[in-house]
């Protein structure tokens, strides 16, 4: 199943903003986001998903990276950065194992420009296995 997140193009920010509305996953264990990027002059675009417990809820909860070294364990907000860049057409798959009742997904550039770059499609399929 497929569903359209965004009706127009969405302008990147300096900060994380909601891109859509949060979609709700108690029937399923993945999300996947696809993404038409128009980059313009916007640098390091970057994409992330927060967890919630309940539909509305205003506590977001972000997603884990571990980074393991011999003397410690560190844990830090999760996010994908597009490594070019330039326009370009992606999926950014979330894998919640069933835990995740909500997820938000929210979109930012590391340097907006002079034209800011956008979003301008965004569909969301989920999956049950």
């Amino acid at each position: 199943m497929s569903k359209q997140l965004i009706t127009s193009p969405q302008a990147l920010t300096a900060s994380f903003v909601d891109l859509g509305v949060e979609q709700q996953l108690t029937q399923y264990t993945r999300i996947a986001i696809w993404l038409n990027v128009d980059i313009n002059d916007s640098l390091n675009v970057r994409f992330r998903a927060l967890g919630k417990l309940a539909e509305n809820d205003t506590n977001e909860f972000s997603l884990p990276i571990k980074t393991v070294t011999s003397t410690q364990v560190t844990i830090e907000e999760e996010f994908v950065e597009l490594g070019v860049d330039a326009d370009q057409l992606i999926i950014f798959e979330v894998l919640t194992n069933g835990l995740v009742p909500f997820v938000q997904f929210q979109v930012s550039a590391g340097t907006v420009g002079a034209s800011p770059g956008e979003i301008d499609e965004a569909f969301v399929t989920f999956s049950d296995h």
